[in-house]
């Protein structure tokens, strides 16, 4: 869910930061000062609803231990990181505990590797989806606790399916996918009377791209750091991309407020989207209760991963000044199997813990969705997910690539020649 904040340029705000370090040397936040009783305060930097439930995690943590007590700073993610990068500077003004989207962290880690404890001695990495332990490694350490996650399934319309005489379990292959999109734009309309598509595509971006690149097993950048976005793989991932958009069966957006539309305006008849969509299509769409089912993603012709959108993780800042206390509550709240599943019950965060997967909540499922238990669909898909290295230039790499993208989607121009230009241009920048 927390791919609802749009993607931001860790390499800006970084450099911006060091400019700044001077003039907040000696201002501090909680980790520069003692306090003056026996109580151990800990301070948090959080945002939205992972904020709400991070205090509810503490106070159950509380009961056990009393003497330590927290300091929540609610901010956006935009503030965490300006702050952040600014405080790793100079070593100053930094909380104990620090929410990071798992996309970013990789860039934090690299520039400063020290900047946060090594969380090795808490974390077992069996339990956890190992897509995430990918996400939270870098450089032989773990520099953050894994958090919540975001397996992909499609999402899609049961009463446009049987209108257009559609079987959702006939559609195994993107291919598939386009051919029942042309039969339900032919066969059904939207509440306002326009045709139906069949999914959402924002053309100036690189989601779906990236959606079939992920399936292919293969990322933007290799192990040692180099881009390969010229790989057949990634090409081949692109090619269908082009392939998908240029059917016609798509419908373009731009931004997520657009996005949500589409669920609002029942404009579309699936959503290619991570477990965390369950929440904006219950909030945004409550009159499509009971019109809603979850298959797995079409298959691109030689994948066999599933796809991961969005999740975030949490880091000790390494000077804190309770390091043993700051790592034992994030470990309770990470591993608490009734803690995990009320985080996601009440505000869409999917563990990556895996036993949380035996709590009676995901063996239910959501009677918003039908009769059939729809988590089953993302618990094994998040199994599924490749480990694809991450680079600490992913989010800059991230813009060069939708810029692509455009290219391709809108002005039609050669997949391959693009993509050639698209991996010199990434090589020259991150040389």
């Amino acid at each position: 869910m927390m791919k609802r904040n749009m993607k931001r340029v860790v390499a800006v705000v970084l450099v911006t930061a060091m400019t700044a370090a001077l003039a907040l040397t000696g201002c501090g936040g909680k980790g520069d000062k003692k306090s003056d009783s026996d109580e151990k305060v800990i301070s948090v930097w959080s945002w939205d609803v992972a904020l709400m439930w991070l205090k509810e995690a503490a106070e159950e943590y509380q009961k056990e231990h009393p003497d330590v007590k927290f300091e929540f700073e609610e901010m956006g993610t935009d503030q965490v990181y300006k702050k952040l990068s600014t405080s790793l500077a100079t070593g100053n003004g930094i909380a104990d505990i620090v929410q990071i989207e798992g996309e970013m962290l990789a860039g934090y880690a690299d520039k400063f590797p020290e900047g946060f404890l090594d969380m090795s001695d808490v974390v077992d990495e069996e339990d956890y989806l190992p897509a995430k332990i990918a996400e939270v490694s870098y450089k032989d350490k773990i520099h953050a606790f894994p958090w919540d996650a975001g397996p992909e399934g499609l999402f899609y319309r049961t009463d446009y399916f049987e209108q257009a005489g559609v079987k959702a379990e006939d559609i195994k292959t993107w291919d598939d996918l386009i051919e029942a999109g042309k039969k339900i734009e032919e066969k059904c309309k939207t509440p306002s009377g326009d045709p139906v598509k069949m999914i959402p595509v924002d053309p100036k971006k690189s989601t779906i791209y990236s959606l079939l690149r992920s399936q292919l097993g293969i990322g933007v950048f290799d192990e040692e750091g180099n881009p390969i976005v010229d790989d057949e793989r990634s090409v081949q991932a692109m090619k269908k991309a082009k392939e998908i958009y240029d059917s016609g069966i798509t419908l373009d957006y731009n931004g997520w407020d657009e996005y949500e539309q589409t669920v609002v305006n029942e404009s579309v008849a699936c959503i290619p989207e991570a477990v965390w969509m369950i929440g904006t299509i219950k909030d945004k769409g409550p009159q499509t209760e009971g019109k809603w089912g979850v298959i797995d993603l079409p298959m691109i012709e030689g994948g066999q991963y599933s796809c991961s959108n969005g999740g975030s993780d949490l880091t000790v800042n390494a000077k804190t000044e309770y390091p043993d206390e700051a790592k034992d509550f994030i470990k309770f709240a990470m591993t608490n199997v009734d803690l995990q599943a009320s985080a996601f019950e009440k505000y869409g965060l999917y563990p990556s813990y895996i036993p949380s997967y035996e709590n009676e909540l995901f063996q239910k499922g959501d009677a918003f969705f039908g009769e059939e238990n729809i988590y089953n669909v993302f618990i094994e898909n998040g199994k599924k997910v490749a480990e694809i290295p991450i680079s600490p230039n992913g989010q800059e790499a991230g813009d060069s690539i939708g810029a692509a993208v455009s290219k391709i989607f809108l002005n039609g121009e050669d997949v391959d020649a693009t993509m050639k230009a698209l991996q010199e241009e990434l090589e020259a920048k991150f040389k």
